[in-house]
């Protein structure tokens, strides 16, 4: 914490030299505040208040106080920091005769762990990591369950892959969030050619963080419920990720045609990288399961 305010210090010196006192106010704050919010946090939370309302109440909190304080070059904000502080001893005296909380604790512990286990998922694959399901009622017009000759093993898999992908809570959060990323960067930076670097990045990294997903589904309970050729799981996957191309390539054209509405022909980039990220991917996974073969 103390790296991250003393980096932005001389940008906030050639920018207002004048009110110095105001960036050191702001990192008294910065200093004591976590520590209020972690006192603050335990008391809420033998209170029996919900987790979400916790972390967007301390979201706004903080956020209005640096505000106050760097945006504003106010004093104000000092006092709710001074106001956070009572309210832990008002809370303090309420929470006194409650029960220690075990099984919220249990499961914030669990959640914890859970969220270090995906990020490790990230580089390596994690045998304690528990997938979980989540229904979105909303996308069930994208899984319409085949029927008649479409209910074949050739049909399978891809309807597999994108069910795994619309019921998952991992993988569809992720890259809603890279998707959002990458369209903020993009309209923020409005620039034609940094538009179709990043872009072209994301359209990348986005299709690689589902190559766990082969892994997954060519490996788990469903070829050995349903015995299928491995050619046709490749050919299941291959088609799902050409989907997942056309709908974030979309999104980034979109986007991207807003800032240059006379550039738009450009945002062919997003689809031809991921082309060619998916061609990839495809030749490599044929050449593994080549060599399992032999």
């Amino acid at each position: 914490l103390l790296l991250i305010l003393i980096i932005p210090f001389p940008l906030f010196y050639q920018l207002s030299e004048s009110n110095i006192q105001y960036y050191i106010s702001f990192a008294l704050v910065a200093l004591i505040t976590p520590y209020l919010v972690l006192h603050l946090r335990w008391c809420l939370y033998q209170l029996g208040v919900s987790t979400w309302i916790v972390n967007v109440s301390f979201f706004i909190i903080l956020s209005l106080n640096f505000y106050i304080i760097l945006g504003l070059h106010s004093y104000l904000g000092i006092l709710i920091t001074i106001a956070m502080a009572v309210l832990i001893v008002v809370l303090k005296g309420k929470v006194a005769k409650q029960l220690y909380p075990w099984e919220r604790m249990i499961a914030i512990e669990q959640r914890h762990h859970t969220n270090y286990y995906k990020f490790v998922n990230m580089f390596t694959d994690v045998k304690h990591l528990r997938e979980t399901a989540v229904r979105r009622s909303y996308l069930d017009f994208i899984l319409p369950v085949p029927k008649g000759k479409k209910f074949n093993a050739n049909q399978m898999y891809l309807y597999l892959f994108m069910r795994s992908f619309v019921r998952g809570r991992d993988a569809f959060s992720i890259i809603i969030r890279l998707m959002l990323i990458a369209v903020v960067l993009i309209i923020w930076l409005s620039h034609p050619i940094v538009g179709i670097l990043i872009g072209s990045l994301f359209m990348y990294i986005t299709l690689l963080q589902m190559s766990q997903f082969y892994t997954q589904q060519a490996y788990g309970l469903w070829p050995q419920v349903w015995p299928a050729p491995d050619t046709i799981v490749i050919k299941g996957y291959e088609k799902f990720l050409y989907r997942l191309m056309i709908v974030i390539g979309v999104v980034f054209t979109i986007a991207f045609s807003i800032m240059n509405p006379t550039l738009f022909f450009f945002s062919i980039v997003f689809f031809l990288v991921g082309y060619l990220t998916i061609r990839s991917t495809i030749k490599k996974l044929k050449y593994q399961e080549t060599l399992l073969r032999d």
